[in-house]
């Protein structure tokens, strides 16, 4: 389940009046970005599938800007190659190679509500 909806997340791309299909593809990336959240910060479902979130206030407003900003990556993934990302007129119109690890900023942003560390 996602943290953002995928009104939201059609704002912060710029789509005006997104197609059925658009609605489709955002909530998928919308919920790929949250189980990628989930396993980072170490939520797990209970037998039924379910999962009650114990994150309130601040906790809530944080995976849901890290929902938006990770789902933007995977919506800019589909429509270009990957290790490459459109920049854009504002940005002279090129292309730019993006990070290895593209996961690792967000996971930074997410380790305040990390429920375990593995053992190094």
């Amino acid at each position: 389940m996602a943290y953002a909806d995928s009104d939201e997340l059609a704002r912060v791309l710029k789509l005006r009046n997104p197609t059925t299909a658009q609605t489709d593809a955002l909530e998928r990336v919308l919920d790929v970005a949250a189980g990628e959240i989930d396993a980072e910060i170490g939520f797990t479902l209970d037998d039924d599938g379910l999962q009650e979130s114990p994150l309130a206030g601040w906790q809530l407003a944080l995976v849901a800007e890290v929902n938006l900003e990770r789902a933007v990556e995977h919506w800019r993934q589909q429509e270009s190659p990957f290790g490459l990302m459109g920049l854009g007129a504002d940005f002279g119109g090129g292309a730019e190679r993006t990070a290895r690890d593209s996961w690792e900023r967000h996971a930074h942003k997410l380790s305040p509500l990390k429920q375990s560390w593995g053992l190094a």
